[in-house]
């Protein structure tokens, strides 16, 4: 499974994710909710970690 990792800022994460500046909070929350995306803001900064197909919270507890 290829897996996609990284630190990007506000308008990074915004061209990364294809959406305007205003909407990165909402388009990161309804990815994460389809389970392709776990990601947290800390400090302004976006760290994220992408998966290829939805992955729900069981998966991951179940491969640490």
């Amino acid at each position: 499974m290829n897996i996609l990792q990284g630190k990007l800022n506000k308008k990074q994460m915004a061209r990364f994710a294809g959406v305007e500046i205003k909407e990165v909070d909402k388009s990161l929350a309804h990815l994460a909710d389809l389970g392709y995306l776990r990601w947290k803001k800390i400090k302004g900064q976006y760290q994220f970690t992408l998966y290829p197909e939805p992955v729900t919270i069981r998966e991951l507890e179940l491969t640490k």
